[in-house]
């Protein structure tokens, strides 16, 4: 079975990850785990923010512990149809609403929950995500693969329920610098409102494979210019 990034993620502060051998599946390909994380933002919000440092005002990182035990997680049985893989970690459910469904694995540790997200699309097209929430930030992981279709909606319904209803203050997405369609994905994570995060940023782990993308959310303060 293809083990979940996030696992990796779990179980050592560098999210540290070994490849493992592909499997011939179709359903198993459209999910299959890389180590992703990113900042994701309501389209059209966040272009003024980019910087030559990429993201040099995000705070310190997260600081995971890796001995705390974790259960082996694996990636749901495909993205946006009706496959599940019923092996996972029994969830309760987080949030819901018309557009969305979040459930938390009773396996998540600590102050480290483990999402999924289901977001519910026009028709009966949805598409699911994992993710990880810990201190202020939320880790969205990028399967292998093409992006299903209803990617952007999906995750455009994902920052708004990051910003309104987790109060996160960042989101990540990463993956696989070396994937056939990284130009794309740079294309469609910046179009949402996403920088690119420089190497050894102490909000992202020490992946020299993996490339990192992240969106800090703006708090209006009261009192201040309009």
């Amino acid at each position: 079975m293809v083990k979940s990034s996030l696992q990796r993620i779990l179980n050592s502060h560098c999210f540290a990850r070994e490849k493992e051998g592909d499997k011939a599946s179709t359903a198993v390909h459209a999910a299959r785990a890389m180590p992703l994380l990113s900042l994701h933002s309501r389209g059209g919000r966040s272009s003024e923010r980019s910087s030559p440092d990429c993201c040099s005002h995000l705070g310190p990182g997260p600081r995971w512990c890796s001995d705390v035990p974790h259960p082996p997680l694996k990636i749901p049985g495909g993205r946006g149809n009706s496959q599940r893989d019923h092996s996972l970690p029994a969830a309760a459910v987080f949030y819901s609403d018309e557009r969305l469904r979040v459930t938390e694995e009773l396996a998540s540790h600590g102050k480290t929950r483990i999402l999924n997200v289901q977001t519910r699309l026009s028709g009966s097209r949805r598409v699911d995500w994992r993710a990880v929430l810990r201190g202020g930030c939320l880790y969205v992981e990028i399967p292998g693969g093409a992006l299903p279709e209803g990617s952007k909606d999906s995750l455009t319904v994902l920052l708004e329920f990051s910003e309104e209803q987790l109060r996160a203050a960042h989101v990540f997405v990463c993956f696989h610098k070396n994937r056939d369609d990284r130009a794309a994905l740079l294309r469609t994570f910046g179009f949402l409102g996403f920088e690119i995060v420089r190497p050894g940023h102490p909000l992202v782990p020490k992946r020299p494979d993996a490339c990192f993308m992240a969106y800090t959310f703006e708090r209006e303060s009261s009192g201040e210019d309009e």
